[in-house]
């Protein structure tokens, strides 16, 4: 059998647990979260992990992606255990849920690795789905909003107060993100109506210094 075939029948019993445990209108969503949350996941990353932590870590991650409130990051950091989350991890992990924006994983990996912590999985991926007013999540669906889904392993964090600081730090970053990506249109604008009106200065001004 081949890596491919492997990881195929993995994520197929993956599936099949989520059909088995979810509800007849909640599974089919569910479903195609976990095939796109694991879709460009590399072969040797999967083949660590085992089947019930593979669903428990994507059914967390939709757990928390329920309801987001618009222009709002979820964010989460937390020692999975699996008696409270349905799965477990040697690691600390990192949850993001935001709006899909350019510098979401450089920016979130730069801010812990300036934590000092190591990384030992990342997966990222954009996907669409349609929320409702309430923020609630209604379905995945192609051509809907961008989502990134981020999850990161990192080397594993035992007090609640560093947990919480590093949550509180990357919540910070990704505001700095967020204004940096919406702010860079009006700058451009400004920048060129400058330039403009130094192609043809008043004739108060030197047109070579200008």
């Amino acid at each position: 059998m081949t890596i491919q075939e492997v990881d195929s029948a993995l994520i197929e019993t993956v599936c099949a647990r989520v059909r088995e445990r979810l509800g007849d209108d909640e599974a089919p969503h569910a479903e195609e979260f976990v095939r796109q949350y694991y879709r460009r996941v590399p072969s040797e990353d999967l083949a660590e992990l085992e089947p019930l932590d593979i669903y428990g870590a994507a059914l967390a991650h939709w757990s928390f992606a329920r309801r987001r409130e618009p222009g709002a990051a979820n964010v989460r950091v937390y020692n999975p255990d699996f008696e409270q989350h349905g799965w477990q991890s040697a690691h600390t992990v990192v949850e993001l849920v935001t709006d899909d924006m350019p510098f979401l994983v450089d920016s979130t990996t730069m801010a812990l690795s300036g934590e000092g912590e190591g990384i030992h999985l990342l997966i990222h991926p954009v996907i669409s789905v349609r929320r409702d007013d309430r923020g609630e999540l209604a379905a995945v669906e192609d051509g809907a909003h961008a989502e990134s889904f981020i999850h990161v392993e990192i080397d594993r964090i035992s007090a609640p107060s560093d947990l919480e600081r590093l949550r509180e730090r990357l919540i910070d970053v990704l505001r700095q993100v967020s204004a940096a990506v919406h702010d860079w249109p009006a700058m451009r604008s400004r920048a060129a109506d400058l330039i403009a009106e130094l192609r043809e200065p008043p004739p108060s001004l030197d047109r070579d210094e200008c």
